[in-house]
């Protein structure tokens, strides 16, 4: 369900992210983040707001530099459809 709704709304951003950094993107999500809670739009947030989430969250859900910078770079794809 979760991938359905990402990978819907995948076409239109992380557009720099090679196919592989994507898949592995969304591994990241699905096993950190969905885990514990639904999606939640990025749009539906300004970026300060996103920002501060991504912050709290990503050192809650124990994210190495990397996975949160790819993590981070295929979100940011969502919130640029806005």
């Amino acid at each position: 369900m979760v991938v359905a709704a990402l990978a819907g709304l995948l076409s239109a951003g992380a557009a720099d992210l090679s196919a592989e950094q994507k898949r592995a993107a969304q591994d990241i999500y699905d096993i950190k983040c969905a885990k514990c809670h639904k999606f939640y739009p990025p749009t539906d947030y300004s970026q300060a707001e996103w920002d501060m989430w991504m912050g709290k969250m990503s050192r809650k859900a124990k994210l190495k530099p990397a996975q949160r910078e790819l993590l981070t770079k295929y979100l940011q794809g969502f919130r640029e459809k806005k």
